[in-house]
């Protein structure tokens, strides 16, 4: 399906009569299904199947660290030997948090009666009960597996016997990029944050029409959009036609609760195949009414050639591009021009989807609920979910990417050339960098514009 954003515009033949606020009063229901994701909620199962970033590495020191997510509170530690646990809050014992713990050579224990468990929550040694008690064969803490990658710490909470291989993507190996984590908190449920994803013509509204140009001139451009399932999710697919360049951008949603999105400044100027993305980042449901994004800001000159971006302000609650968090800005400054966050936010704590009325630019929010929906449903089944396939050296191929030709083309032509390179991208999802890019640099070079 294209939609052109110059067309897109709501234009009804015959208004409706205003001053309508008396009668609608709605008593609508958040969508349970997809935005509840305590333990036992269709969503909660579902997101609980996959690997999930908790904190970063550097949140880390000497003392346990209490986190949240997915409706359940955590103690999250690292060990004298450098294992990290991440236990339920409450002692086995007698429910003392052991965000009070001691951290041992192994484990942790609790100060209240001296209990000590291992990083699996299995218990070494049950306070002042003989070395030899039967309860320490009996209790156990709840406990999930941590994984640390290029510092930051992701865990499973599902099944024991379901879990996967934990994934590693392609853009985390590639040449000349600097990896740096961030984690910001957003109040509001997580799909809201999520979505957001694949909602592209907000660029055109919110971050350039509204609040002037925030992320660069040519993402003002109006654009033709599409959008396309991979098997990693789905992507949406920009084509826009900046001076005599045409520029395609898709960005992707990895579902469950990832994004990868292209350079943040970008403007378009320079002829490129295949300019791989800005940041790989999970939008994590802490519970029903908070979300925390954790990811990498992704640096290289490819990206940002005009060195626009800020390393010192990625890290924790921070990021160096705006409208992402509450305290970057006065509210004064905030109304006057909103961000991502004040978009979000706003919609209430759980937005209620039955208030909403969806027009044709919100297909890519639609689809990806829809998506969302099928995945949750099938797990309520009983099956298992597909899990991020691996392609190139065992890592998971993604889609996210700016190819920018010198060609000036008309909105058909541009939809087919989105189209095309959008193909490129599906087509080569097993072979490297290297071959993807001159595939996709073969693809361009070889296109035919059809006739108008």
């Amino acid at each position: 399906m294209m939609i052109d954003a110059t067309s897109a515009m709501n234009q009804p033949t015959e208004q409706p009569a205003g001053f309508q606020g008396y009668a609608h009063q709605s008593q609508a229901r958040e969508d349970e299904e997809l935005t509840h994701v305590n333990h036992g909620t269709p969503s909660g199962e579902y997101l609980r199947r996959f690997w999930h970033p908790v904190a970063m590495s550097s949140e880390l020191g000497d003392l346990p660290l209490v986190v949240k997510i997915l409706g359940e509170e955590l103690v999250l530690f690292r060990d004298k030997s450098n294992s990290v646990g991440l236990l339920h809050k409450h002692c086995a014992h007698r429910g003392a948090s052991l965000e009070y713990g001691i951290i041992a050579e192994r484990g942790i224990i609790c100060c209240y009666h001296g209990w000590h468990y291992n990083i699996d929550g299995t218990l070494i040694r049950a306070g002042s009960e003989r070395l030899d008690s039967p309860i320490c064969r009996k209790v156990v803490q709840g406990a999930y597996p941590v994984t640390e990658k290029d510092g930051i710490l992701f865990t499973y909470m599902g099944p024991p016997d379901k879990r996967p291989d934990f994934p590693e993507y392609d853009t985390q190996h590639l040449p000349g990029v600097e990896k740096i984590p961030f984690s910001l908190t957003t109040p509001c449920n997580w799909l809201q944050v999520y979505e957001n994803t694949q909602d592209p013509i907000h660029v055109l509204h919110l971050h350039t029409r509204s609040s002037g140009i925030q992320f660069g001139v040519a993402s003002g451009v109006d654009q033709i959009i599409e959008y396309e399932k991979t098997p990693t999710g789905m992507i949406n697919i920009q084509t826009r036609q900046v001076a005599e360049c045409t520029w395609v951008r898709t960005v992707e949603s990895i579902l469950p609760n990832a994004n990868q999105t292209g350079a943040i400044w970008e403007e378009a100027e320079t002829e490129k195949y295949f300019q791989r993305t800005a940041l790989l980042r999970w939008m994590v449901p802490m519970d029903n009414f908070a979300t925390r994004t954790i990811g990498w800001r992704y640096f290289s000159s490819e990206t940002d050639p005009r060195n626009q971006g800020d390393r010192s302000l990625v890290g924790k609650e921070s990021i160096d591009f705006i409208g992402q968090t509450e305290d970057e800005r006065s509210y004064h400054e905030r109304q006057q021009q909103p961000g991502d966050f004040e978009a979000q936010v706003s919609q209430r704590p759980i937005a209620i989807h039955a208030n909403e009325n969806l027009a044709s630019s919100d297909s890519g929010v639609a689809r990806l609920r829809q998506l969302l929906r099928e995945h949750v449903r099938n797990v309520a089944q009983g099956n298992d979910p597909p899990q991020p396939p691996q392609g190139y050296k065992g890592r998971v191929s993604t889609y996210t990417q700016d190819t920018v030709y010198p060609m000036a083309l008309d909105a058909l032509q541009r939809q087919t050339f989105g189209q095309a390179i959008a193909a490129a991208l599906l087509e080569t999802r097993d072979l490297s960098h290297e071959n993807r890019t001159r595939a996709v640099e073969e693809r361009c070079k070889q296109f035919q514009p059809p006739t108008s």
